[in-house]
């Protein structure tokens, strides 16, 4: 089944904010891998370890790049998983784990990625792409339809005040308050990312969906 069939406008927010995010991850992964590179003959077991995993990684997000442990014919979030357990305690293993989530996503697992998301979140506090492990969280709920999708976006709405993945909730939940034929409280949360000057993107998004609004 795919996703962006079954809940067009419940995902069209994520969608952005996963190539965003992965294009953050690609380059975190990249620069991973030219720090490993610099280090010549006298590499440590752990440097090598960390740059056999990031290949890894890089052969799943590009298909220009290619290892013997990965199998471009299995679906990204099983080579995302094989990662994991190959390369545990590295680097490129959590940034696996991210991505392995938002293949799931990507695929239609909504269960499987939120409770990936989850566990990224839990497992790197202080990662900056936890905001966005938030955000994915939340979509998998609105994508299953269930009630606690509201109160995950409100939450990232107080709690990353400020970011991007703050204006996407805002934008996600004024969606949701749209699809409830809750007017008022759509076009005040509409109203909110139309004039944020974080991205002006999202702006133009939120002022098409305040034209669809009735009077």
């Amino acid at each position: 089944m795919e996703p962006a069939e079954t809940h067009p406008d419940r995902l069209i927010d994520f969608w952005e904010w996963l190539v965003e995010n992965r294009r953050q991850v690609v380059l975190a992964i990249f620069v991973v891998f030219a720090v490993v590179v610099g280090v010549y003959i006298n590499r440590q077991s752990e440097q090598l370890a960390e740059e056999e995993a990031g290949e890894d990684v890089l052969a799943v997000i590009d298909n220009r790049f290619s290892t013997e442990e990965v199998d471009s014919k299995s679906q990204a979030s099983e080579r995302f998983a094989k990662i994991m357990v190959n390369h545990p305690d590295t680097a490129a293993a959590s940034n696996a784990k991210f991505l392995q989530a938002s293949a799931l996503f990507d695929e239609g697992e909504f269960t499987e990625a939120e409770a990936v998301f989850s566990a990224y979140a839990s497992e790197n506090p202080e990662s900056p792409l936890r905001a966005a492990a938030a955000l994915g969280q939340a979509a998998c709920k609105a994508s299953l339809d269930d009630p606690d999708a509201e109160s995950k976006y409100e939450a990232i709405r107080n709690l990353y005040t400020g970011t991007p993945e703050a204006v996407q909730a805002t934008l996600a939940l004024g969606r949701l308050k749209m699809a409830a034929k809750n007017t008022t409280k759509a076009k005040e949360l509409f109203t909110v990312v139309s004039t944020n000057r974080i991205s002006r993107f999202w702006a133009s998004e939120a002022n098409k969906l305040l034209g669809q609004l009735p009077e």
